[in-house]
């Protein structure tokens, strides 16, 4: 087994059990799965901190057993107390093969026939048998763990266990911990001004900029709405915005700014809103009216209205992102209103918002009357070209709608808006009959409806779970048959051939000059795949290490992709909020009645999405290795740290919610640490792990800059079954084999001069102005950190946002449940014991497993355990 990710000590991480080896009282650990004999037990070190569990080999006095670090190489397995999904820890049974392994664990080496004299000989001592329990971990990954504990003290391991890894409330989230003792001696900002606590104008300015960068969370700023969008929609960022009527300067391939803007929609800054899943500002033509996206809230589920996510700006085709529908809505006239304007000619008419409303949609109704139904005529490009009105290019489409019209030449020339709806045609046709569907009728004439044919969140966590059965099945070395043909059964790669495949057709139609309109059910999880993927097939910018973190949280984070529901840990915070009405909860299209009913109750739905997407990337990133700054490491990184809860960019389910929760005041953010660690390997301070060196930094720079290709640089990767291969590097990092096998890193061994066995790690020198543009964007993120730390503590004294209800009191009897949460003592009429409630998590308990009191309050055991934890 593999380490897998670049992890050091934590800021703050204390551990609470730590088994190194076998010691005088007997207490020692041993691993059962994986390994690479399967059914041999192996001893291990064993450890559990307040932050994650490690198992990894044992120290060896072989120096054969040592790499050129010195360190023992074999397993290694560490993973985050967030990412255990459950855990078990029965007492069994010590025999003679498993005394032996902790006998081996001490030095001593006993020979198979002599284990029944060794068992003889411990009974003949008359000491009593130390016990043994059977700790088996399952991870909200594809790897679980099953270690052998011997010794007394281990009964109280999975207590331990649990209370470290229940979280009842987001303040509890190991994230505010880490950022709490990172910065306990130098908080971020400390003066009033904004500026933070340490002064770097003295010194050399290389000096002064390294301090900056390691002294605030700017991960959080790298995505800055006004600056990324004024980089997608003008040749020349930071240049004075032209005039429309300025031809020379404004239009397609110069300068599209005066067409599009930021907007709260009317929405304040303190409260959740109508809009509570979406970021603070969305990008929107300039042509719609606040008035009007207020309308359209009404036609589209969870109030999630189409809002701008790229512009190509080499003929001005929109990228576009929104839920489903509401086809029932009174509204949705406005909302194909919204839509055409996707559509728009860049001219003086479209820069600004047509205050005559109602004459606008009178002229939209008496359009509709006059479509030619059979008009084979196709819709002409963007802007003006030199292509021949009548001839066209072939369209790749995933599947066309059964009524796709089109439209003679308008006064105000409207072309085809490309509607990629991600879902199977089934799947859309049943949330019709829901209320919601896909864009159709005389509102939305103009559309032409394609299905990506990409599977709900239930059928990828099914998938999701045929993978991980199979992966644990052919753990080992044992040579088993039939393993790719079960992979096929698992479906798991045909998921992600339908994401790629959907996404190439959008940067498809972005190419043809074709506006895109980009939905699911909700808009929150095949949405972000999708759009995030064209965007990375079209834009270098986002192939970058800093460019891929501006996508993630763009795409994902900040447009309400539902981090803490998909990953399973959600949990009450200080706010709540409610969502707009819609026509259903997120991906419940065509479900039968009682598994919709049994989602209700169960509230959450987790599935890996983002991990599903990580896949994505990587096929992507394996077809074009010299067109990515970053390895695929980094999405291993990434797939992992999605369930840790070690920072706040993947908590909660929100921009806002982020904001009003302190979490991204009071917790580190997961791009900062990447940048700092990619930073750090470029100037040799680091081995390459993050940063890949066969990156074309040069040729990417020509792209980057807008010198060529007004910024676009387009890869079309192969969306082949044959080229879909399975992630073995992730799926497999802790295989009970992985420490035998050696595989190939294609580009690790095209970076010939950093030899194995070289000590001293090698840089990585990319093209200067390429750096130079990068390490400003870096600096600006910290000063932007610096102001905004300021702002939001001041916004925390003005919220104006719903609070959970308060709890009822600690003790009291209690009516709803039947047994005590730690003990399971049944509660009855003639019950001995008192329900209490703890004051922490809420759960009740019997009076016997609350053990003290803390600060008047009472606790439970698992809460009182964490607290002692958490204060030692």
């Amino acid at each position: 087994m593999s380490l897998g990710t670049p992890c050091g000590p934590l800021d703050g991480e204390r551990a609470s059990i730590d088994l190194q080896h076998c010691n005088a009282d007997g207490e020692a650990a041993a691993l059962i799965q994986p390994t690479v004999t399967e059914g041999l037990p192996v001893a291990c070190a064993f450890t559990i901190t307040n932050y994650r569990f490690t198992i990894r080999e044992l120290p060896s006095s072989n120096e054969k057993d040592k790499d050129e670090h010195g360190k023992c190489e074999g397993l290694h397995f560490s993973m985050p107390l967030l990412s255990i999904e459950s855990w078990s820890a029965p007492r069994v049974a010590m025999t003679a093969a498993l005394r032996a392994v902790f006998q081996q664990g001490r030095g001593q080496t006993i020979p198979e026939a002599d284990t029944g004299v060794a068992e003889a000989s411990a009974a003949s001592k008359g000491g009593a048998e130390l016990p043994a329990y059977k700790l088996k971990i399952c991870t909200k990954h594809l790897w679980d763990v099953e270690l052998l504990l011997q010794g007394k003290r281990m009964e109280g391991t999975g207590r331990s266990l649990e209370a470290l890894r229940v979280v009842q409330h987001l303040k509890d989230m190991p994230a505010f911990e880490l950022y709490a003792k990172r910065y306990k001696g130098r908080p971020e900002v400390e003066d009033p001004s904004g500026d933070a606590g340490h002064n770097h104008e003295g010194g050399s300015g290389g000096n002064a900029d390294e301090d900056l960068i390691n002294s605030v969370e700017f991960g959080w700023n790298l995505y800055n709405e006004d600056r990324e969008l004024e980089r997608q929609l003008c040749l020349s960022p930071g240049s004075e915005i032209p005039s429309v009527s300025d031809t020379q300067r404004a239009g397609p391939m110069r300068d599209l700014r005066p067409w599009f803007r930021l907007t709260r929609v009317q929405q304040p800054l303190n409260r959740y809103g109508r809009t509570p899943t979406y970021p603070f500002r969305i990008v929107v033509p300039n042509a719609a009216s606040d008035e009007l996206l207020l309308d359209v809230m009404s036609a589209r589920s969870r109030a999630r209205i189409p809002a701008v996510s790229f512009v190509y700006l080499r003929n001005g085709a929109a990228l576009a992102r929104c839920s489903q529908p509401l086809t029932r809505s009174s509204l949705m006239r406005a909302d194909g209103e919204l839509c055409s304007m996707l559509t728009n000619d860049y001219t003086e008419h479209n820069a600004a918002p047509n205050q005559d409303m109602s004459k606008t949609r009178a002229a939209a109704a008496a359009v509709v009357e006059t479509v030619a139904q059979t008009s084979t005529k196709p819709p002409p490009p963007l802007f003006d070209t030199d292509v021949e009105e009548g001839k066209t290019s072939g369209k790749e489409t995933c599947g066309s709608s059964p009524v796709n019209q089109q439209q003679e030449d308008l006064p105000r020339r409207q072309r085809t808006l490309v509607v990629m709806d991600c879902r199977p045609y089934s799947a859309a046709l049943g949330n019709a009959n829901l209320g919601g569907g896909y864009e159709n009728g005389s509102t939305h004439y103009f559309c032409d409806v394609r299905f990506g044919n990409i599977e709900n969140i239930h059928a990828v966590s099914k998938s999701f779970a045929k993978l991980k059965e199979l992966i644990q099945r052919f753990s080992g070395t044992e040579p088993k048959s039939g393993f790719l043909q079960k992979l096929h059964e698992t479906k798991w790669l045909q998921h992600i051939q339908n994401v790629m495949q959907c996404s190439n057709n959008i940067a498809d139609s972005l190419e043809r000059g074709e506006s895109c309109l980009v939905h699911c059910t909700d808009g929150w999880d095949r949405t972000p795949q999708t759009v995030a993927t064209a965007m990375l097939l079209l834009d270098p910018f986002y192939r970058t290490i800093v460019g891929f973190c501006v996508l993630v949280e763009k795409e994902f984070c900040s447009m309400g992709h539902k981090f803490a529901e998909r990953c399973s840990h959600q949990v009450k915070g200080d706010t709540v909020y409610v969502l707009d009405p819609g026509v259903s909860a997120s991906d419940t299209e065509a479900q039968p009645p009682s598994q919709q009913q049994h989602q209700q109750q169960q509230q959450l739905q987790p599935s890996p999405i983002f991990v599903q997407w990580m896949d994505v990337v990587f096929q992507i990133v394996r077809q074009f290795p010299r067109r990515f700054e970053f390895t695929p490491r980094l999405l291993e990184y990434l797939s992992t740290e999605v369930y840790a809860c070690l920072h706040g960019t993947f908590l909660c389910n929100g921009e806002k919610e982020r904001m009003f929760e302190g979490v991204r005041l009071n917790t580190a953010s997961i791009w900062t640490d990447i940048v700092r660690t990619a930073l750090r390997e470029r100037e040799g301070k680091a081995p390459l792990y993050f940063v890949n060196p066969a990156y074309d930094s040069a040729a990417a720079w020509e792209f980057i800059s807008k010198r060529k290709g007004c910024g676009i640089n387009r890869i079309s990767p192969n969306c082949s079954s044959k080229r879909i291969v399975f992630w073995e590097s992730f799926y497999l990092r802790h295989d009970g084999d992985t420490g035998s096998t050696e595989l190939l890193d294609a580009l690790a061994y095209e970076h010939m001069h950093q030899k194995r066995g070289t000590t001293t790690p090698v840089g990585v020198k990319f093209h200067e102005e390429w750096e130079k543009y990068f390490n400003d964007l870096i600096r600006e993120a910290c000063e932007a950190r610096k102001r905004e730390v300021v702002e939001m503590r001041n916004l925390q004294q003005n919220l104006e946002v719903q609070r959970p209800p308060q709890g009822v009191d600690s003790t009291s009897r209690s009516s709803g449940p039947k047994m005590c949460h730690w003990c399971h003592k049944t509660f009855g009429l003639l019950s001995k014991f008192t329900t209490v409630r703890c004051s922490h998590c809420g759960h009740i308990h019997c009076s016997d497993c609350m053990e003290t009191e803390v600060k008047g309050k009472k606790l439970c055991r698992s809460c009182y355990s964490a607290h002692k934890l958490n204060s030692a």
